[in-house]
């Protein structure tokens, strides 16, 4: 019978160091599923008190047994902190994250005058730091993995102007949209030092909704998103950060090659549509692979087809990743996953774990 030898960080490390660990990792992004565990949150709490949400994830990480910490943050990121204001989930929503309620950009010529603000005081990010300085104090050794949203540029530019305003401005106003990017691209920056300064040397998180080429294609990826991400990328590593996980939301298969051009990435998790075969090849050398079963099947699929469907994606990946391999949902857990079937994913990676096709 499989036992585990080593804590969640000791694991995570282990893979990304050497490929290997007591058993392969397992990952999932929990803001909305956290509260349905506990009965004592709701999913807007979670993000307007992190520190509460931080209290109440522990437990359920320990429950069910995966890897990865909290998340501070979600995908409305820089609109509050830009000026605008954000509505909440309340109690029975199924809803997951903030609602971008009013904006900080009406008209073009409110982009001369965006100020980039200073994160000490910024929407959400002193409260957001705030929780990922919990978890390290707080938490039991070997836990200590919080994870803080930082990007990326162009979603958050998105959110600032509203995304159907920035992608009218690909075509008919492209330096409204590069002036943006960049401010935005400062003040993320500005975020990494300022947490830096307070919590250490955490985990940065950029996910990229609007990345998706659901939205915009490789070449506009390549032309507006890609500078200012690796430019906040490059400056932020300058300042002394060291991980950066990227979630290339959507069907983001055709960015691709413009992912691998992002520098300090730790772990990398694409959606389910982009196959785990090129997520490997064009990425396996340099980060961790993550993912990426489709979401949906947490809620409505049955726990012996989640199971096998890890087990599946383990015998893919996880003795061709030299930086390690973590098996995961493909984005954010549904709010009304099924339990098991997230347990579904642990059991598989500690099966796998005692069997012959774990390296040893």
């Amino acid at each position: 019978m499989f036992h585990e030898t080593m804590t969640p960080s000791e694991r995570m490390i282990s893979l990304h160091d050497t490929g290997f660990a007591d058993r392969p990792g397992v990952a999932v992004l929990a803001t909305g599923f956290v509260p349905k565990m506990t009965g004592n949150l709701t999913v807007g709490e979670c993000y307007e008190y992190p520190i509460r949400y931080a209290k109440a994830f522990l437990s359920v990480q320990q429950l069910l047994g995966f890897d990865t910490g909290p998340l501070f943050g979600h995908p409305a990121g820089g609109a509050k902190e830009f000026g605008g204001k954000l509505a909440y989930p309340r109690g029975g929503s199924k809803a997951l994250f903030p609602v971008i309620t009013r904006r900080p950009v009406s008209k073009p010529e409110d982009v001369d005058k965006l100020e980039v603000p200073d994160p000490r005081t910024a929407g959400e990010i002193p409260k957001q730091v705030a929780g990922a300085k919990y978890v390290v104090e707080n938490y039991p050794e070997g836990y200590r993995n919080p994870m803080m949203v930082t990007g990326d540029p162009f979603t958050w530019a998105g959110n600032i102007v509203g995304l159907d305003t920035l992608l009218m401005w690909l075509q008919a106003e492209p330096e409204l949209v590069h002036t943006t990017l960049n401010k935005v691209a400062d003040f993320e920056v500005d975020i990494v030092k300022y947490a830096l300064g307070q919590v250490g040397d955490i985990t940065f998180f950029d996910g990229g909704p609007s990345d998706s080429n659901d939205l915009i294609t490789a070449r506009q990826f390549e032309q507006f998103a890609l500078p200012p991400l690796v430019s906040y990328r490059r400056r932020a590593l300058k300042e002394g950060a060291s991980r950066f996980v990227s979630h290339p939301c959507g069907d983001q298969t055709k960015n691709v090659p413009h992912w691998t051009k992002v520098p300090g990435t730790f772990g990398i998790n694409f959606d389910f549509r982009t196959p785990l075969e090129t997520c490997i090849s064009k990425f396996g050398e340099g980060m961790t692979i993550i993912g990426n079963i489709e979401c949906i099947q947490f809620t409505l699929g049955d726990v012996e087809w989640i199971y096998k469907k890890a087990l599946g994606k383990l015998n893919l990946a996880a003795n061709h990743c030299p930086r390690g391999y973590m098996v995961a949902p493909g984005c954010e857990l549904p709010v009304n996953s099924s339990p098991v079937n997230v347990h579904a994913m642990v059991r598989a990676a500690r099966d796998f774990a005692a069997g012959p096709e774990w390296k040893r």
